[in-house]
């Protein structure tokens, strides 16, 4: 049985995702943290982990960027969820009974121009959207809502009070999945690196024109402070061709000349959209 290791209750937006990567029979490890995720992946407790990478309206997860590299984790595919958000209670209970709302602090701030039609209504964040659910169902708490997934509703047998609630309806999530060991499948034409460029004058120009001299497309780069080392930066960069190929092989080559470090953290088929 496949283990995968998620941040968040059954219900979540992982929980979704894992289940649409993994279909066949596996056991979720709810983990309260994306540390946690990366932690059961590293130490073998779980085969896969499932963690959101950047959000379409709130930008990157940096601190799983960092964890990439933190705790020598490999992406092995992904996938990009359009997320729904909606209004959830115990059954029974009707939107004038609402006193407070739950949730992670993200869905909060997406749902917000729905949230500023009940001024009253106090806002209250939480770690996870479907575990701010099933604390409500666990709790009996009859004047409070939680912001979560259709999934989440069903699965703890709760009230949807008020549906595809986000202010931006083309809201979506980045996910990886993550393993504690590389996989390049001979259909990976997406690559992630993470590399230190040389702290010289040009030396990221003379990085990214390793790629262009090849025709490859970066579709994604990402700067983070290299800890211990002020004004010091990795960067990360995602481009569309898988490790193996000759184009990639040639710019790797060059690329080696103008940095300091390269980390290929993973070659992977280039994930697609898909709902809940």
């Amino acid at each position: 049985m496949i283990k995968i290791s998620i941040q968040g209750a059954r219900g979540s937006f992982h929980d979704i995702v894992a289940r649409h990567k993994f279909p066949g029979d596996s056991e979720i490890i709810e983990s309260d943290t994306s540390h946690q995720v990366f932690e059961d992946v590293k130490k073998g407790l779980a085969d896969y982990g499932v963690v959101a990478i950047e959000n379409s309206l709130y930008g990157s997860f940096l601190d799983n960027y960092d964890n990439l590299l933190k705790y020598e984790s490999k992406i092995v595919g992904e996938t990009y969820l359009h997320v729904i958000l909606n209004l959830i209670s115990l059954p029974g209970v009707k939107m004038e009974q609402i006193r407070e709302v739950y949730t992670h602090p993200i869905a909060m701030i997406q749902a917000e121009s729905f949230l500023e039609k009940h001024p009253s209504v106090i806002r209250i964040e939480g770690y996870d959207t479907a575990g701010s659910v099933r604390m409500i169902k666990e709790k009996n708490l009859t004047t409070a809502a939680a912001i979560s997934s259709n999934l989440s509703a069903q699965l703890y047998d709760m009230k949807i009070l008020a549906k595809d609630i986000e202010t931006e309806k083309q809201n979506y999530t980045r996910f990886l999945i993550i393993a504690k060991e590389p996989k390049y499948p001979p259909q990976a034409n997406k690559t992630s690196l993470a590399i230190k460029a040389e702290n010289n004058a040009g030396s990221l120009y003379k990085c990214l024109k390793c790629f262009y001299d090849q025709g490859i497309n970066l579709s994604k780069i990402e700067s983070r402070p290299v800890m211990g080392r002020t004004w010091g930066y990795y960067f990360y960069l995602d481009f569309e061709r898988g490790l193996n190929t000759p184009e990639t092989q040639r710019a790797l080559k060059e690329l080696a000349k103008v940095t300091e470090t390269i980390h290929v953290l993973g070659s992977y088929e280039q994930g697609s959209v898909f709902e809940e």
